[in-house]
């Protein structure tokens, strides 16, 4: 004989709700749902593992991993820069980019030269195959973008990026 399991409707001892009530309309949340949805780095971390599952599987599609569009970004915001400047702008670890930009110069992705006026560094430009594969994944992301800020008005989208942009003020401080 095999089980099968069901959701079960029961609430926690003490929190019965009334027949008149939807579950909306409950005004008490269980202890655990509280504690996460009233902490705002699990809020963020939550979002931002919705959006990277979303993100892989769309790059998946296109032959190409969040490690490449994430350089792939950095560089279109204005290529020619140094690999400490990708670490801090793509926020990954220095041996993470430096085998993603052999591979990506290896297939014409990417191009290293000797820093213009140190050759001591080496700056990083998009050759036109990157740039042709970042356009063509630019139009899914914004998408994926448009699609988080739905129904946001001008004035929220402003308030939103302003307090994300201040909360990460306040965390390099």
């Amino acid at each position: 004989m095999t089980r099968t399991k069901t959701k079960s409707k029961e609430q926690p001892p003490g929190k019965a709700q009334s027949p008149t009530k939807s579950k909306a309309q409950s005004p008490t949340k269980s202890k655990e749902q509280s504690l996460f949805d009233d902490f705002l780095p699990h809020l963020i971390t939550r979002l931002a593992y919705q959006l990277n599952n979303d993100l892989v599987e769309k790059l998946r599609r296109e032959g190409i991993n969040v490690t490449r569009w994430r350089i792939l970004a950095v560089l279109a915001m204005g290529d020619g820069i140094t690999i400490n400047e990708i670490i801090d702008r793509a926020m990954m670890q220095q041996s993470a980019l430096s085998r993603a930009l052999m591979n990506m110069e290896a297939e014409d992705y990417v191009r290293r030269v000797l820093g213009r006026d140190d050759a001591r560094f080496v700056e990083v430009f998009l050759a036109d195959k990157g740039r042709a594969l970042f356009n063509s994944l630019n139009i899914v992301v914004r998408r994926r973008q448009q699609r988080l800020l739905k129904g946001f008005s001008a004035r929220e989208l402003t308030a939103a990026f302003e307090l994300i942009r201040r909360m990460s003020r306040n965390m390099t401080k």
